[in-house]
């Protein structure tokens, strides 16, 4: 790559970086290309970013950004993974991936304002995804109101029953 070429890649990420919410770092090795892709794949259904980048490209990139401390002491093969979206879907294909394979680990990472470590970052990827609670809410909404169209229901289903037994009583007493 010629430094020209170099140059337009920092600006790009450094440009693409403004608007992420999260950066996660993993270290991989021994990573077959299909499974590259695959996981390629899986990141980019969630709007998010995955690339493979020398680490002094990277740290240049993140110079004067919030994810700079993240960056500063990188080693060996980085592969960066970022979104604007939905931090914790990216890091469950991650975390899944790193399971699966024991040379893709994690490095760092930074969500919103937080640096993250190992175990942070696992506890991230355990919380449930967006639509879950999305789900959960409306589920949440939605129950006081269910439980009062039930009770309406109810008087209205023993509103004759009662009048009938008015009716019985009166007939009764006549």
């Amino acid at each position: 790559m010629i430094k020209k070429e170099k140059i337009e890649l920092v600006k790009n990420l450094k440009h693409d970086l403004e608007d992420a919410v999260c950066l996660y770092l993993f270290e991989f090795s021994k990573v077959t290309v299909n499974e590259d892709n695959a996981l390629r794949m899986k990141i980019r259904e969630t709007g998010a970013t995955y690339r493979v980048i020398k680490n002094r490209l990277l740290k240049k990139a993140t110079e004067g950004t919030r994810f700079q401390d993240a960056t500063k002491d990188l080693v060996r093969n980085t592969v960066v993974a970022y979104t604007k979206e939905d931090p914790v879907a990216l890091a469950k294909i991650l975390a899944d991936f790193a399971k699966e394979k024991e040379t893709f680990f994690f490095k760092g990472g930074i969500l919103e304002d937080t640096v993250l470590t190992e175990e942070m970052f696992n506890e991230v990827a355990t919380l449930p995804s967006k639509e879950e609670l999305v789900a959960k809410l409306m589920y949440l909404l939605n129950y006081p109101l269910q439980g009062l169209v039930t009770a309406l229901q109810g008087i209205y289903r023993n509103l004759p029953v009662v009048l009938n037994q008015i009716v019985r009583k009166k007939e009764e007493n006549n």
